[in-house]
């Protein structure tokens, strides 16, 4: 493959001329800024408070869920493969 250079001066020019950053200096802020309005914080506290009256779970049962995923997390856990054929075998045949 060839690659042929800009030679007419007058398109590089023309091309210069049109950019959205000519003749524009951009001065960095230093940081990002976000401003929610009220009503997307009182929605948002309405959906956690929402969420939080949905939860059926027992504190025995959140635990265990909080055990699991620090183990998934870490790397650590494990799937017992005799336990799913178990439970599969018990979804199918009604057998426990």
């Amino acid at each position: 493959m060839k690659i042929i250079p800009i030679t007419n001066p007058n398109i590089l020019r023309s091309y210069q001329a049109t950019s959205p950053s000519a003749g524009k200096t951009k001065v960095p802020s230093g940081r990002d800024e976000v401003t929610f309005s009220s009503e997307a914080l009182s929605f948002s506290k309405a959906l956690t408070e929402a969420r939080e009256g949905l939860e059926f779970r027992t504190a025995e049962e959140r635990a265990h869920i909080a055990d699991i995923t620090n183990a998934v997390r870490q790397g650590e856990y494990r799937v017992d493969s005799d336990k799913v054929a178990e439970k599969i075998l018990e979804s199918v045949f009604g057998r426990r």
